[in-house]
């Protein structure tokens, strides 16, 4: 099936199942189980690494389906962060490609002020990716529903495409759509995502290269890479819980509050990063276990991606010491 056919599909026939139950439609499996799948197909290699993901709503169908992509370092879920999503409007034949935002945890956080932070957002992500732009030429979509997601999904679009569904473009076109904003949707992470302090020398820490723009941007992504619960969790399971270099393990220091302690070290060298390349986790190769103090020190080694010389390091202070 192609993009072309998902989408027609989904215009085809949303208005007639609104109007009969939600709970096993066919028309609702498919957005969540299919719609996803061929996006994925679609984007064919540069969809490794990513989750995509359909909705129809929860309890009752929702005004606005949509199939988003989800970056694991960013969000896996619509609810938070950023992500490339489909949004098909409320009443009309038409499909809006968006650049957009988790809205619920901003409308947690904002309440009424939830659309202007996030129209606030949306400007700061056009001029993070001001090279997009002429790529990604719609700068605002209307969902055709006074609801509030889809007002706030229309308050938290920065860029992307809107498409007539019933002139379609070309498949090729939409393909070179998705991709496009995909490209955009990693370019925007590697370049610090929505956090302003990434810009100029605000918010280095106190291991952080303070030299060129890449080199920040790749130690920045290399932090966001070790700090992801997900790869923690896959570091954790796959070499235990004992610091690789020192040897500690937190539960036999520090009893019950220490069991299962230890951080997640990305061993990948962070000039390996590079914009717009998936992040793609092997975590025996990609990952060491350490505890804080060392994981503190390799940061400050010449090269942090070297397990092996840091261990030698270790262990010559330690019979040094005795």
């Amino acid at each position: 099936m192609s993009l072309r056919d998902t989408f027609g599909r989904i215009l085809n026939e949303y208005g007639t199942a609104k109007s009969q139950a939600l709970r096993n439609h066919p028309l609702a499996q498919f957005v969540r189980d299919t719609a996803p799948n061929e996006v994925r197909d679609a984007l064919g290699d540069a969809s490794r690494g990513l989750i995509s993901e359909g909705s129809v709503g929860r309890g009752n169908w929702a005004a606005v389906p949509w199939i988003a992509i989800f970056d694991p370092l960013v969000t896996g879920t619509a609810t938070s962060g950023y992500y490339p999503v489909y949004l098909f409007h409320a009443s009309e034949p038409t499909i809006h490609l968006s650049l957009n935002q988790g809205t619920t945890e901003t409308r947690e956080e904002f309440g009424a002020e939830t659309r202007m932070v996030l129209q606030d957002r949306a400007a700061f992500i056009r001029k993070r990716l001001a090279d997009f732009t002429n790529l990604l030429p719609t700068r605002e979509i209307d969902l055709g529903s006074d609801a509030r997601l889809p007002g706030d999904y229309a308050a938290g679009h920065a860029l992307g495409f809107t498409y007539d569904g019933a002139r379609l473009p070309p498949e090729a076109d939409l393909r070179t759509d998705l991709r496009n904003i995909v490209s955009a949707y990693r370019a925007l992470t590697f370049r610090g995502g929505l956090d302003p302090s990434s810009y100029g020398d605000q918010g280095l820490d106190a291991n952080e290269p303070a030299t060129t723009l890449l080199e920040k941007r790749q130690y920045r992504l290399h932090r966001r890479i070790e700090r992801n619960p997900s790869a923690a969790r896959l570091a954790k399971k796959h070499h235990g819980v004992v610091c690789q270099a020192c040897g500690l393990d937190f539960a036999q220091r520090y009893g019950v509050i220490g069991k299962g302690f230890v951080e997640a070290h990305h061993l990948r060298p962070m000039s390996a990063l590079t914009e717009g390349e998936a992040v793609i986790y092997d975590v025996d190769a990609d990952f060491a276990v350490l505890c804080a103090n060392c994981h503190r020190m390799i940061h400050r080694t010449d090269d942090p991606s070297d397990l092996q010389s840091f261990r030698d390091l270790v262990d010559r202070r330690r019979l040094a010491e005795n």
